[in-house]
């Protein structure tokens, strides 16, 4: 049976601190990585909400735009039924 000695501790020591390290460092990197994509769907939510209010304005011309033509339309049907049944007037 051998004796674990000082060196053995001092060895195994090192290769636990080099491997937390390794992980502290790894798990910096993923914060990093994590903030970056936060930072992304942020500026996506904006983007879109951006996006919501053009699609929103744009129903409402699109409302005012399809009154207006119904009106013409019922204005044209009007003028030509009165000038169909009253062809001396106007």
């Amino acid at each position: 049976m051998s004796t674990v000695t000082d060196n053995d501790l001092r060895e195994l020591k090192d290769l636990i601190n080099s491997k937390f390290e390794s992980i502290s460092k790894d798990l910096n990197d993923i914060k990093v990585d994590v903030a970056t994509i936060k930072s992304d769907v942020n500026g996506l939510g904006k983007r879109l909400d951006d996006t919501n209010k053009r699609i929103d304005n744009l129903e409402f011309t699109n409302r005012g735009i399809f009154i207006s033509v119904i009106g013409g339309l019922l204005l044209a049907v009007i003028t030509l039924t009165i000038k169909f049944l009253a062809p001396t007037i106007g």
